[in-house]
């Protein structure tokens, strides 16, 4: 079988995006001279725009009409791909899958998909890094995944921009600068600011860092939190920087602090040691393995197994995180730096 055209499907979030680059780069080593189109949704593209192992970004949008997703299913007919990988797995992704033809469609064995992929992969046993399942797909290819280091290529506009924030706000080489991101738009997700805050102030007190909160557009709440719970002074708040932006930020960070979420994978891909605080997430599944750089931090209250989120109120699962052992993990981390 000639291939010559292969289509990637993972049409969000971030992260899920960014766990999908250690099998688009195993798949162009495959494939060199195979075009490689990759559907996805906004923001998540921005972490593709420059990767250089796919030739073409299309951008799907949740918001079209009924007309205009069946002119999208079209687009994706014309295509004539020989291949299609669907990443996602959900119902959308798996109609996108089949509206190609494609001979080969691979996809995992969720139930009610079956019917749209030529061939399913079962969803394997036991829990492992997102990069290393979604990678499970390729192996009815023939291929091996044998790194899973995170892709994600900015523009040197991004570096100049971080060049010109930092001169500003007087951060100069060699400073302890620790970048903070508490925010997430899922509750189970949020680690108490005040935690956060008293891990801030100990990082000021005792190696005399510099705190730099990462958030998006629509997120200053929570930066403002852990402000407002702070003895010492962090750095000013700046307007919300890009994706490539935010990513060329940590590849100038000392360390890298915060919730479960989209920063803290674009600190992993920029070679950034990172401690994540984890809730209803395994943190297990988010983490690069064997890893001494990554340190995650979880509290398993006994419901983590049967969660029964949005019934769930307590939220133990989160707010149960000793601020004792991510403190630990901090410094024990910075040390070793």
């Amino acid at each position: 079988m000639s291939i010559q055209k292969i289509l990637l499907i993972q049409l969000r979030r971030i992260g899920d995006v960014l766990m999908t680059t250690p099998s688009i780069r195993a798949l162009r080593r495959a494939y060199p001279d195979a075009h490689i189109t990759f559907v996805t949704e906004a923001p998540s593209d921005q972490v593709l725009q420059n990767n250089p192992y796919l030739d073409e970004v299309l951008l799907f949008s949740r918001k079209n009409s009924f007309w205009e997703y069946l002119r999208f299913l079209w687009r994706l007919y014309e295509g004539k791909f020989d291949i299609v990988i669907d990443f996602f797995g959900n119902p959308r992704s798996a109609q996108m899958s089949w509206s190609t033809r494609a001979k080969l469609r691979i996809g995992f064995d969720f139930p009610g998909r079956r019917l749209y992929y030529t061939d399913r992969i079962p969803l394997g046993v036991g829990a492992r890094y997102a990069a290393q399942h979604k990678s499970l797909l390729l192996q009815r290819l023939d291929i091996v995944v044998d790194s899973f280091k995170l892709d994600f290529y900015i523009h040197e506009d991004d570096r100049k921009y971080v060049e010109r924030l930092f001169h500003e706000m007087e951060i100069q080489e060699g400073d302890v600068l620790v970048t903070l991101s508490p925010v997430s738009r899922q509750p189970y997700k949020v680690w108490p600011p005040q935690h956060f805050a008293k891990i801030a102030d100990q990082l000021i007190e005792k190696l005399n860092a510099k705190i730099l909160f990462i958030y998006g557009p629509g997120e200053e709440t929570f930066v403002d939190q852990v402000r407002q719970s702070m003895s010492y002074k962090a750095l000013p708040n700046y307007p919300p920087p890009t994706l490539g932006q935010t990513k060329a930020i940590f590849e100038k960070t000392t360390l890298h602090l915060g919730n479960d979420n989209g920063p803290c994978h674009f600190a992993i891909a920029a070679g950034t040691p990172t401690v994540a605080v984890f809730g209803k997430p395994k943190a297990i599944n988010w983490t690069p393995p064997n890893q001494q750089a990554h340190r995650a931090v979880e509290y398993d209250p006994g419901c983590k197994q049967q969660c029964t989120y949005p019934a769930c109120t307590h939220l133990n699962c989160i707010k149960g995180v000793s601020p004792k052992v991510v403190e630990t993990e901090v410094f024990d981390l910075i040390r070793g730096l």
